[in-house]
């Protein structure tokens, strides 16, 4: 307990009278004070002890003495001090009068007792509860770290916290659902404020909000957030009668500081989970289900159980991924739903929280997709996932098909995996996170988003960086799909706005540096992310799933869409695939010599074979088309024959003529 004004009464050395405020004497006392002025509330602060011999009062007006008071009484002055035998004989009867009217404690100084003992004696009673403090605080420490290392763990620590508190402790998990309770009568108690831990779960950590106060009736219940990344992990709570004091403080950063390194895995830890997540999913791709499921045990829950799709996202490397980053930095939105969602962190960056309802058609699939998420959450879940560490490996350039390379071992090493053709846009590392050599942006956020979205919802997620990629295994209809869905779109939605602001003229009257019209960052220009979704698939089944997600990207890098489903491209025509320009030179190669022997005007091949080909080889319905006889047009078909050498007879020649026809067309 700090020093009260009993305590110093109490303390035989000073021979203290009290002549008012008996009844108050237990108020404490942060400071002892003298002062002669007339008027010193502008130097206080409140809860002082203020000592005076009135040299310039007169102590003996009753008018005086109740204005003096009043004044130090409504700054919060918690005692007065007077000296007698200074310069009055003993205390003023109007002085004390004064006192007594405003319930204001007053203590008669003996002249032999020089104010400067009582100050020493407010001093050292000050340092010896501060002393008491923190060996407090330090004891507890002791006996959280033991309870911590346990085996109920932060169960067993919210106990020791609430013995120490003098109240109730409660720890909630990134899914706002109680952990543990301490003691056990607290759990309805801490349900009241689950809305309160979700809404400081989603604020930049470190963070705290008191969501009670005692003095409406009720304890005075405080929030603190536990991580120490840029997302909370979980939220403590804890319930006192009273404000918190200093040892009760010191046991409450000590429990969070705890919680932290309970939850917390560091780094050597996080790399050999990264790589066992690199090894479960090496495995799956190469077919051997059963040794990946012995290999991940219980780490990733139910996911092997389920049926569950492969996501496959890079990132672009042009003008609307900057645009997009720098438009989401200065707090640009990301749709209707922006800073709502999973992962919302202040609006910061694309992604961060748009709702489902900020999908845009440009996303494809993405729709179908997130509508299968849930929306309901488990009360206890522990979400394990590869975290992706801050540095990845290069793409093997000689890799195709499906490659995986071994190990390699350093800071350098991320999932040992590399996976695909690797044609694909290569990371600009002016958009990486921190440089060449580390996740690109805008991967980084969209693994902390699924994996914020994962752990929430109570999901087990497999997140693992693949050179310039990021591969996603997940839950099919989970919330991890569904935020791979919102970021793509939001991603995309950020880089059109940052691409309308950046062509609305400046303050000289010109436009800005923006990449072209409006929207073209999310459509047929550069691209901020494209992601590519497989089908459903079970456990068996999974490196069909991956070829399927890497054909989605292929298809989403193609159309300039940030998101294809694999079911999309089964459904839709192979035609639009056909947009490109090295398939367009294949086909103005295939069909240069026809062309050419036309513009000779030596016959008219190419309009012929169209015909022939559109009618299934049927000679009598294509010459009729045509206007021919139908032996001119076998003669025409010989002649193609003779001029590309090859035979119509061959299935394969006339499928190749006709995608060949209809990407020139």
């Amino acid at each position: 307990m700090p020093p009260t004004l009993a305590t110093l009464v109490q303390h035989s050395a000073l021979r203290l009278a009290v002549l008012a405020g008996h009844d108050r004497l237990d108020t404490p006392v942060r400071w002892a004070h003298a002062s002669e002025l007339a008027d010193p509330t502008p130097y206080m602060d409140g809860g002082e002890l203020i000592l005076f011999t009135g040299l310039k009062l007169d102590a003996q007006d009753p008018e005086a003495m109740r204005s003096y008071v009043s004044r130090l009484a409504e700054k919060g002055v918690v005692g007065l001090g007077f000296a007698a035998g200074v310069n009055y004989e003993g205390v003023p009867e109007a002085l004390v009068e004064a006192c007594e009217g405003a319930d204001m404690p007053l203590l008669e100084v003996p002249r032999r007792t020089p104010f400067i003992a009582v100050s020493k004696a407010v001093s050292a009673d000050i340092a010896a509860e501060q002393y008491r403090a923190v060996t407090a605080g330090f004891e507890a420490q002791r006996e959280m770290t033991r309870a911590a290392l346990s085996r109920e763990g932060p169960a067993a620590l919210l106990a020791r916290l609430a013995s120490q508190i003098d109240g109730w402790a409660a720890l909630y998990d990134v899914s706002g659902a109680v952990v543990a309770t301490a003691p056990a009568w607290a759990v309805r108690r801490a349900a009241r404020f689950i809305g309160d831990a979700e809404r400081l779960r989603d604020r930049p950590a470190p963070a705290s909000a008191v969501v009670s106060e005692s003095d409406g009736g009720d304890d005075r219940v405080e929030l603190q957030s536990v991580g120490s990344g840029r997302r909370a992990k979980a939220v403590l709570a804890v319930g006192t009668a009273a404000p918190l004091g200093t040892a009760e403080r010191y046991a409450v950063h000590s429990a969070i500081a705890l919680l932290t390194l309970t939850m917390e895995r560091s780094r050597a830890l996080q790399e050999a989970e990264q790589r066992l997540g690199a090894a479960v999913l090496r495995m799956l791709l190469a077919g051997e289900a059963d040794h990946a499921r012995a290999v991940a045990g219980r780490l990733y829950g139910g996911l092997l159980d389920v049926p569950m799709r492969v996501i496959a996202a890079e990132p672009a490397s042009g003008t609307a991924a900057r645009l997009a980053r720098s438009g989401a930095s200065t707090g640009a939105r990301s749709g209707p739903g922006a800073g709502t969602g999973p992962g919302a962190r202040s609006g910061v960056r694309p992604g961060a929280g748009a709702g489902a309802g900020a999908v845009p058609q440009a996303a494809s699939g993405a729709s179908r997709v997130a509508a299968g998420a849930r929306t309901d959450s488990p009360v206890v879940t522990v979400t394990a996932s590869a975290k992706v560490s801050s540095k990845v490996s290069s793409p093997s350039p000689s890799s195709s098909g499906t490659v995986l390379d071994g190990f390699p071992a350093g800071d350098e090493a991320a999932s040992g995996i590399v996976v695909g053709s690797g044609s694909g846009p290569q990371p600009d590392p002016a958009d990486a996170a921190g440089g060449p050599g580390t996740i690109p942006w805008p991967l980084e956020e969209l693994a902390d988003a699924v994996e914020t979205a994962a752990a929430r919802n109570g999901e087990a997620v497999l997140v693992v960086p693949d050179g310039g990629r990021l591969l996603v295994l997940a839950a099919d209809g989970g919330a991890a799909v569904a935020a791979c869905a919102e970021f793509a779109a939001a991603s995309a939605q950020a880089a059109a706005q940052a691409a309308v602001a950046a062509q609305r003229p400046g303050p000289s009257g010109r436009s800005g540096s923006g990449p072209g019209p409006a929207g073209q960052g999310a459509h047929g220009g550069d691209q901020v992310l494209a992601v590519g979704v497989s089908a459903p698939a079970g456990l068996p089944a999974v490196s069909v799933a991956f070829k399927q997600a890497d054909q989605a990207l292929s298809v989403a890098r193609r159309r300039g869409v940030p998101l294809v489903e694999h079911e999309d491209v089964a459904a839709g025509s192979v035609l639009p695939l056909l947009a490109d320009d090295a398939v367009r030179a294949f086909a103005d190669g295939l069909l240069r010599a026809l062309r050419e022997h036309d513009a000779n005007g030596r016959g008219d091949l190419v309009a012929s074979l169209r015909a022939w080909l559109s009618r299934h080889g049927q000679w009598d319905a294509a010459a009729a088309e045509l206007g021919v006889h139908r032996h001119t047009l076998r003669y025409r078909m010989r002649r193609v024959e003779e001029i590309l050498g090859r035979s119509l007879d061959d299935p394969d020649v006339r499928m190749e003529l006709w995608l060949a026809l209809k990407a020139t067309s």
